[in-house]
């Protein structure tokens, strides 16, 4: 495929005379150099909440999406990922399919245990489907630092996180915590401020500015809620995947 770049736009060649024209906030596809489409999105997340912030993200940035969640609540997302992850994998799959069958273009993994429980790439690859999850936007950064804090769901999402950096940066330490209750307080939509009184998470980045961490991964989409808070009680660079998720789908590559 060929891209053409002018104006801070990109022009991708596809099949018989089709372009996708993209830019950071908006990306559509030409057809014939007539017809204007807006591109697509399925947003998979682990439970309403989430799926509906990854919706919102994009919409705001002009792209369409649809919302599908995988499970009804943080408990039952964790317990499948830990428990019965092969029947969840099945599940994504499936879900997936169902996207594409109703005109998305690409997949968003609004959640990143999720993400760390099922192998996205293979899913990707049988489906014919983009799919870009916050692991890919850690993968792309794993080479700039040496100290990582990631504050995550779960600890198997944790795992994936570290197993994803240090695949790209052997050398990296990666010191994560996971906070199922601080996702379940999101849920129940207290404020951003009172959840980072009650979580203490002016000593929790203390503890990661202490040990010298260059920046702290939001390990969960659903704390983007609560960054705002968290970069005010701390120096220590706060990286949330989001945007770049947006980008890599607007670009058609990760």
């Amino acid at each position: 495929m060929k891209k053409i770049y002018m104006l801070g736009m990109y022009f991708q060649k596809l099949y018989n005379n089709d372009y996708i024209v993209g830019c950071k906030t908006q990306t559509y596809i030409r057809t014939g150099g007539i017809a204007l489409k807006e591109i697509s999105v399925g947003v998979i997340a682990g439970t309403p909440v989430d799926s509906k912030m990854g919706v919102d993200f994009l919409r705001a940035r002009g792209i369409e999406a649809k919302a599908y969640p995988v499970s009804s609540s943080p408990q039952e997302q964790s317990r499948l990922q830990i428990l019965s992850p092969k029947e969840l994998s099945n599940e994504v799959a499936l879900i997936v399919r169902r996207a594409k069958g109703r005109g998305a273009s690409a997949v968003m993994v609004y959640c990143n245990s999720l993400s760390a429980a099922v192998d996205m790439d293979v899913i990707s690859r049988r489906e014919d489907i983009m799919v870009v999850t916050p692991l890919d936007v850690y993968r792309n950064i794993a080479g700039e630092y040496e100290i990582l804090g990631v504050m995550a769901a779960n600890n198997q999402s944790c795992a994936g996180i570290e197993r994803t950096i240090q695949g790209v940066n052997p050398g990296c330490d990666v010191v994560g915590i996971g906070v199922l209750p601080l996702v379940q307080a999101i849920e129940s939509q207290k404020s951003a401020g009172d959840i980072a009184d009650d979580f203490l998470l002016e000593n929790v980045m203390g503890f990661y500015e202490k040990i010298g961490a260059q920046a702290v991964i939001l390990g969960c989409t659903h704390f983007s809620y609560i960054k705002s808070e968290v970069e005010k009680i701390s120096n220590v660079k706060v990286i949330d995947p989001s945007q770049a998720m947006c980008d890599m789908i607007v670009a058609g590559r990760k």
